[in-house]
């Protein structure tokens, strides 16, 4: 769903709180939590086809898409260009394992339209943690290891269903080649 810029106020705490939440690894946090954190990143306008984070760059934060589209692109060692992974829309976040570790980026993600992100710097993050105190921080981590699990869990069920798509190909492939070896 594309929010149009004189439907919202971006500044709005309680509507920011509202977009945060949505984001699984705050999905166990208060809305009062989430409303100080949105009031300690920004908004920022991003212009359509300028990239927003590049691969290999420094890690810095997470973003929010509030208002338009984006891609996510990966580079290609096979063809020296770019692989487009991912089509993003709002509500949509990238980013967020920057809030852990301090890694390069792992992806190119290039605004498709004009976008207004909110932005949460890791730093930012760090001194929301420690300000709120240890509950929040226990809510916080066990909902990453939730999530973590979960995406582990998907990916080992993506995992196994291209393993068995390939060998199927492969299996079909070989019996094709022996029965038109003479």
């Amino acid at each position: 769903m594309e929010i149009a810029d004189s439907d919202v106020d971006f500044s709005d705490p309680h509507w920011g709180s509202d977009q945060l939440v949505k984001i699984s690894i705050f999905a166990a946090m208060q809305k009062d939590e989430l409303a100080k954190l949105y009031k300690l990143g920004r908004v920022i306008r991003i212009a359509a086809h300028a990239n927003i984070v590049i691969e290999g760059e420094a890690s810095r934060g997470l973003f929010l898409l509030l208002h338009g589209t984006v891609s996510v692109y990966k580079s290609s060692l096979e063809t020296d260009g770019l692989i487009r992974l991912a089509f993003l829309e709002v509500g949509s976040c990238f980013g967020e394992m920057s809030l852990f570790e301090n890694a390069p980026r792992s992806a190119t993600i290039t605004a498709e339209s004009e976008c207004f992100l909110f932005e949460l710097e890791s730093k930012v993050f760090d001194a929301f943690l420690e300000s709120e105190g240890n509950e929040c921080k226990a809510r916080f981590y066990k909902r990453c290891a939730e999530d973590l699990a979960e995406r582990f869990r998907r990916q080992n069920s993506d995992y196994v269903v291209s393993q068995r798509l390939l060998w199927k190909y492969a299996l079909k492939r070989e019996d094709k080649q022996t029965t038109e070896d003479p």
